[in-house]
C-alpha cells in the first residue's frame, strides 16, 4: 500500500498527472481507520511520501509530512463507526485540515506570500485548485482502499477487527 500510494505521488515523472490528485491522504485515513498498530498507522503516509519524495526530489516538509498525521487522526475518529457518511466526513475534514496547515504563509520562513492576512489569503486562493485535486483522489482513493478492504474482509474474515 505504501508503494502504491507513493507511485501515484510520483506519476508526474512518468505520465501526465494531476497535481494532488494523490493516494498518500487516502492511505493516511484508510491506516488510521484500520490498523490496531498506532505506530504503523501513522508510519504508512510518512513511508509513502518519504518514498516518492526519493523520486520527485522534494526535500523533507514538515508541515506536509504533519499535516498527514493529522489526516491518521481523522482515520482514528471513525475508527468504531465505520459507516459511508463518517468515512466521507473524515476524508473531508482531513483533507481540509491539510490544506489549512500547508498553505497557512506565516509557517513559512522564505514564502511567495507575505507574512500577513493578505499573504495568507492569497496562499489559499492560490490553493484552491490543488485542494479541488486533493479532495477528489481522496475520495476516489478511499473509496477504493475501504471498499477493497471491506470485500476482502468478507472473504477473510480474520482481516476484519
Amino acid at each position: 500500500m505504501v508503494l502504491a500510494a507513493a507511485a501515484t505521488r510520483a506519476l508526474p515523472l512518468f505520465i501526465p498527472h494531476i497535481w494532488n490528485f494523490t493516494a498518500v491522504g487516502a492511505l493516511a485515513v484508510f491506516a488510521g481507520a484500520q490498523f490496531t498498530d498506532k505506530r504503523l498507522a501513522f508510519i504508512m503516509p510518512i513511508a509513502a511520501m518519504a518514498i516518492s519524495d526519493l523520486f520527485i526530489g522534494n526535500g523533507f516538509d514538515i508541515l506536509v509530512y504533519s499535516a498527514f498525521l493529522v489526516m491518521v487522526f481523522c482515520g482514528y475518529w471513525v475508527r468504531n463507526k465505520q459507516t459511508i457518511s463518517n468515512l466521507a466526513a473524515s476524508s473531508i475534514i482531513g483533507t481540509l485540515a491539510f490544506f489549512l496547515i500547508t498553505n497557512f504563509a506565516f509557517f513559512y520562513p522564505i514564502s511567495l506570500y507575505p507574512h500577513n492576512l493578505t499573504g495568507v489569503l492569497a496562499s489559499y486562493i492560490a490553493g484552491l485548485p490543488f485542494l479541488k485535486n486533493m479532495l477528489i483522489g481522496d475520495v476516489i482513493y478511499g473509496t477504493l482502499l475501504f471498499g477493497a478492504f471491506g470485500l476482502l474482509s468478507q472473504r477473510f474474515p480474520s482481516l476484519a477487527k
